[in-house]
């Protein structure tokens, strides 16, 4: 089963990325600050944020790391992500370096600002990718200026105050930031209370503000339970990451009425799936997956085993699905090795059909990775080669690779899968991820960790994505409005 904490990570990265931006207008010699958060989810602490200004030389240095810990079925991950950026006093971006872990291997990305470029280098496991990519387009503040732009506004009593910056730890993203003062500091030293919204997430952020301009807290709504980072000593917040934390696969399943064992060996269902706060749903078509509204609220899900979806003109030219990254390295010999095997042992050779070495792939995937369980956290492709091990996430990226080293456009998605027994729960439909590739100008689906078909009508899509950069991209952030927000109620299966 594919991870929840990892959307988790995200979640808590992009929602409090923003929190410590706060401070009053100083001279740039004193915005330098340390300051330390609790995180909690559902009144649960599971890690800790760390936030630094520093200014050093001819240079600001912003710091952002987050540690959480997440219970997953009886077993415990750890996952952390952060990033530094640097900047000149005047603003001037320099360069932004992201650290990513997940209990496999340690992720890094460093971005240098040119002239017109942005050069990025990768590095995870031994390899490096090295690319260039268009600085973020429109006008955008630098962390820096966030602290200086958003103080000067509080302090001159702004009810709202709007901004673009970029997210460092999903590649550089650009956002836009928009908050709201909803309510004033009191005489009794009651904080000031804002509500902000970011453009790259779908939920909003409460933050409390202290009269010196700093953050108390940042609390975020989840259907699995409120997220929280509240100031503290340093001693505080590193005990609540040493806890057993929140079981986030436990809050995030969904359970069915009764058991539908069809629908692991069906070849069509129809769903009705509804947000379980009756907030609008939004679900793609795509692949195997055709998404229709429901009169009654909520959306009609009807998913075809064999069923393919026609690619658009845009993805038929993408390059990321056929790029070599960090977590999809399909250029890595191993992976290129790997892949000339899974054609032998088919009897196939490079230029067999395409679909038919697909389901080669897809099947040696499955026999490959022996070691199946929740022990490896989201690892490379040409990690899971050494190690042979990991769950859905690690099939679903192993399969990908192994389809661009054979040049088949490919990318992940991620949704539930239902399973007759899960966490010690039955009949639900939990958090999972498989792969989809482009054939012939069209998505077909493929589950690497099934061993006797390629696919099964008891998948549910939620996201797509090209996993192109060495951070969880920001395609999963739709994820986060769903997790533990879904009612499913089978329609029809056949």
């Amino acid at each position: 089963m594919w991870r929840a904490e990892v959307a988790i990570s995200i979640a808590l990265t992009l929602f409090i990325t923003f929190a410590g931006f706060s401070q009053l207008p100083t001279p740039a010699a004193a915005l330098s600050r340390d300051e330390w958060f609790i995180v909690s989810i559902g009144d649960v602490p599971c890690g800790w944020l760390h936030e630094r200004v520093v200014v050093a030389g001819p240079r600001i240095e912003t710091s952002n790391e987050m540690r959480l810990t997440v219970g997953r079925a009886g077993a415990q991950a750890q996952i952390s992500v952060r990033w530094q950026f640097d900047e000149s006093p005047e603003g001037t971006p320099i360069s932004c370096a992201v650290e990513q872990s997940s209990g496999a291997e340690l992720s890094q990305t460093t971005y240098r600002f040119g002239a017109t470029h942005i050069t990025v280098e990768e590095r995870a496991g031994g390899r490096t990718n090295a690319r260039e990519m268009p600085k973020p387009a429109g006008e955008w503040l630098t962390p820096a200026q966030v602290e200086r732009t958003t103080a000067l506004a509080r302090a001159r009593g702004s009810e709202r105050i709007t901004y673009a910056t970029v997210d460092p730890a999903t590649g550089l993203t650009r956002v836009e930031i928009i908050s709201t003062r909803i309510s004033q500091a009191s005489v009794d030293g009651a904080p000031t209370t804002w509500k902000t919204q970011n453009s790259a997430v779908p939920m909003a952020t409460i933050d409390e503000i202290d009269s010196a301009g700093r953050v108390i807290s940042s609390r975020t709504p989840l259907a699995i339970g409120d997220m929280v980072a509240r100031r503290s000593s340093e001693h505080e917040a590193k005990r609540a990451a040493a806890s057993g934390g929140v079981d986030v696969i436990s809050r995030s399943i969904v359970s069915l009425a009764r058991a539908e064992p069809k629908l692991l060996s069906g070849r069509r269902a129809s769903l009705a799936v509804k947000a379980a706060d009756d907030a609008v749903l939004s679900l793609a078509s795509g692949g195997s997956q055709l998404v229709k509204p429901n009169p009654a609220g909520g959306l009609f899900v009807d998913i075809e085993v064999g069923r393919s979806s026609l690619a658009t003109a845009q993805e038929v030219a993408d390059p990321r699905y056929l790029a070599s990254t960090i977590l999809i390295d399909g250029a890595d010999p191993a992976v290129r090795s790997l892949a000339l095997r899974a054609l032998a042992s088919a009897g196939l050779t490079k230029s067999s059909p395409a679909a038919e070495r697909a389901e080669a792939t897809r099947a040696l995937v499955m026999r490959f990775i022996i070691h199946k369980d929740l022990a490896t956290a989201f690892a490379g492709a040409s990690a899971v080669v050494q190690s042979r091990a990991g769950d859905c996430s690690e099939h679903a990226i192993l399969l990908a690779a192994l389809l661009r080293a054979q040049n088949i456009p490919s990318r992940v998605a991620s949704g539930l899968v239902y399973a007759s027994e899960f966490a010690g729960k039955k009949a639900v439909f939990a958090w999972h991820m498989w792969t989809q590739a482009q054939i012939d100008g069209r998505w077909i689906d493929l589950d690497a960790t099934l061993d006797s078909r390629a696919f099964h009508p008891g998948h549910l899509m939620i996201a797509t994505s090209a996993q192109d950069d060495a951070q969880l991209d920001s395609d999963f952030s739709g994820l986060l409005a769903t997790i533990g927000n879904l009612s499913i109620e089978v329609v029809d299966v056949d």
